[in-house]
């Protein structure tokens, strides 16, 4: 596993200068990447990682059995400070697929269409969602990355590394059985591909972009300690049906190019990429200062009035409860220096 981010630095400010200011930049690359499927005794030197599902099937593996693990480590962009330090502007994640048999369907299905009683897909295909990645058993990004086992033969809620969402209180949770468990995860982004039309097949080396919701309060609050850890992950899951032996025939699912795929080793093509823009508010240390500027005025007033109600991780919640509030409001009154 690289040590060192691939990327293009692009900031407006330098990293080693001044921990403030906007950071923008494209990593051409992950740092590390794994077919993460429990049967996977090569998972970080595999040319391609298959998405799909399990759900259905008489063994008790994840309904999103098959994922691929993406992470890159943010060498450019400050690390170490609070998370309410990194607000994210916007972040997309592109990948090169390897099968030239999978069906474009750009929206997330019905979860009575996965039943075998249920009601027919009113499109064709299953969508390719984007999610952050959890870690259990000790792990975490650094040690789990291409080498750390899954553990092997894993059976389903056991993984080390999984697909993570939020539930509607912003726990996080693995959501690699929505499924089974009967509930609709929040993903970060489902993947869209320029150029073709819904119900087509995606072309074979076709890029899948994923647009992440920075919106989201859980998903903004995931992404800002990331980068205060170091590293971004994410999670590639998909309910494509699976059979052995596997892809082809009437079972078809997605095969997508890792770093390690000979086509991207000698630069015809390219492995995921990642686009971010961020903010980074240094804390000055001043009570109830929001915006770093090391006084509490009126821009402190207007940040925390912006971000009233849900927002974890957010520079204007000083209590750290999770939701800016009166309390905040408060606080910057209480604290005034003009």
């Amino acid at each position: 596993m690289s040590l060192l981010g691939h990327f293009v630095f692009l900031a407006v400010v330098t990293a080693q200068a001044v921990a403030g200011g906007t950071y923008v930049s494209v990593y051409s690359q992950p740092d590390y990447d794994r077919w993460n499927y429990p049967y996977n005794g090569t998972p970080g030197t595999r040319p391609v990682a298959s998405t799909f599902s399990a759900y259905g099937s008489e063994y008790d593996f994840d309904d999103r059995d098959g994922q691929a693990l993406l992470g890159y480590v943010t060498a450019d962009i400050p690390q170490g400070l609070p998370a309410s330090a990194y607000r994210v502007v916007s972040l997309s994640v592109d990948i090169a697929l390897a099968s030239d048999d999978i069906v474009y369907d750009p929206t997330v299905d019905d979860r009575a269409t996965h039943e075998a009683d249920g009601p027919a897909d009113p499109d064709p295909g299953r969508a390719v969602c984007l999610s952050g990645v959890g870690f259990r058993g000790g792990y975490d990004p650094t040690t789990y990355g291409e080498t750390a086992p899954h553990p092997f033969g894993a059976t389903r809620g056991i993984r080390y590394a999984y697909a993570l969402g939020y539930s509607a209180t912003g726990e996080p949770l693995d959501i690699s059985n929505n499924l089974t468990d009967g509930f609709d995860p929040t993903f970060f982004g489902v993947g869209q591909v320029d150029g073709i039309q819904p119900g087509e097949l995606i072309p074979e080396l076709g890029r899948v972009r994923f647009d992440v919701n920075v919106d989201d309060p859980d998903i903004a609050c995931y992404l800002a300690e990331s980068l205060a850890f170091g590293t971004v992950d994410f999670m590639i899951t998909s309910l494509h049906p699976a059979a052995e032996p596997g892809s082809g025939g009437e079972v078809n699912y997605p095969n997508w190019m890792m770093k390690d795929h000979s086509l991207v080793e000698v630069g015809v093509v390219e492995a995921a990429r990642m686009w971010i823009e961020v903010e980074v508010i240094e804390p000055s240390g001043v009570p109830a200062d929001a915006t770093g500027d090391g006084a509490v005025n009126v821009d402190d007033l207007l940040a925390v009035l912006g971000d009233y109600g849900v927002c974890p991780c957010c520079p204007t919640d000083f209590d750290g409860s999770g939701t800016v509030d009166v309390d905040e409001v408060l606080f910057v009154i209480g604290n005034w220096t003009g």
